[in-house]
């Protein structure tokens, strides 16, 4: 599995993950994280970019619950017939 920027903590406890896009100086990928503290998985929508020192997380958004994942994609499946 590709070793991916994550910070110190989660870094250990990723149990999978896809790159959607790395080009650009950007890095792009959605991973599956077992927290440290209570094992619950996650999933991680990641942006690192790269710098003089390596990659630096930019943005990150996360899903908890399997309703909220639903939701969220549910609505962007909704916009996504929009896009060019």
């Amino acid at each position: 599995m590709i070793e991916f920027p994550v910070s110190d903590h989660y870094k250990n406890n990723v149990l999978d993950g896809d790159t959607i896009t790395r080009r650009g100086g950007w890095w792009t990928a959605v991973l599956l994280i077992s927290d440290p503290r209570t094992g619950i998985p996650f999933i991680g929508l990641y942006r690192w970019q790269a710098t003089d020192t390596g990659w630096k997380l930019r943005k990150r958004f996360t899903f908890r619950k399997k309703e909220e994942f639903d939701t969220i994609t549910g609505v962007i499946q909704k916009f996504s017939h929009k896009l060019l």
